[in-house]
């Protein structure tokens, strides 16, 4: 089931937003769960694994361009759609990554092509499944799903997903060809990173995957993870 979380200062608009993303749901026959807030400060109190943000640029208090760098820095990777009434705020807001932005007043057409947009995405990314090879058997996953791969034995890898942890018993370099659809980066010999699942990083504590997990970075990788990392960041 999809998060979905709405910020808005005005009771009006985040009221209308709530019934056309409803709307588009119903008719879609998509379940999500909508998460309303009134404000940048409520919203960061309660920040979630949300699968999408629908944030208002012009509140009172924290307004939506520094609500969304205070996102950032808890999640790196949610996907961030902006509304406003002013299009001299689109230049401030991509630089914190917007996948889209909607214009008040709210036009339906317009909410409905951005969730087009990002459901496609979703199911762009949700395509590819990996045969996991592991001393049971095999397991089937989403290429999505994963979130890193690390050495734990000489013979055995941890293929880390969002929802748990598969016990491997290919190479480390057969899993990351497997899993190749999705932005992997190699930060230290005995480990890939999913850049998606990236929650927090700084060159001397290593990276914090979404999970929780903490990682290692390599000395003599973290300019070029850096570099990785705001280019991916770039293309979202």
């Amino acid at each position: 089931m999809l998060k979905i979380a709405l910020c808005d200062d005005s009771a009006d608009d985040l009221a209308r937003l709530n019934d056309v993303l409803s709307l588009y749901l119903r008719r879609h026959s998509d379940q999500a769960e909508i998460f309303r807030y009134n404000g940048g400060e409520e919203l960061l109190r309660d920040m979630q694994d949300f699968d999408v943000v629908f944030l208002d640029i012009e509140m009172n208090g924290i307004n939506g361009i520094e609500t969304a760098r205070r996102i950032r820095g808890m999640d790196l990777n949610v996907p961030i759609v902006y509304v406003t009434g002013y299009s001299k705020y689109w230049r401030s807001a991509y630089k914190v990554h917007a996948f889209d932005f909607i214009q008040k007043p709210y036009i339906e057409g317009d909410i409905f092509n951005v969730m087009d947009d990002f459901l496609a995405s979703v199911k762009q990314a949700d395509s590819v499944k990996v045969q996991i090879e592991t001393s049971r058997g095999v397991e089937i996953t989403e290429a999505s799903e994963v979130c890193y791969l690390l050495i734990q034995k000489k013979r055995e890898v941890i293929v880390g997903l969002r929802s748990g942890e598969i016990v491997s018993n290919e190479t480390l370099t057969a899993l990351a060809e497997k899993f190749s659809s999705e932005p992997l980066f190699q930060t230290h010999r005995s480990c890939y990173i999913n850049l998606k699942y990236v929650h927090s990083y700084s060159k001397s504590d290593g990276v914090v995957m979404s999970t929780g997990t903490w990682l290692p970075l390599a000395r003599q990788r973290q300019d070029e993870f850096l570099f990785a990392m705001g280019k991916f960041l770039r293309k979202r």
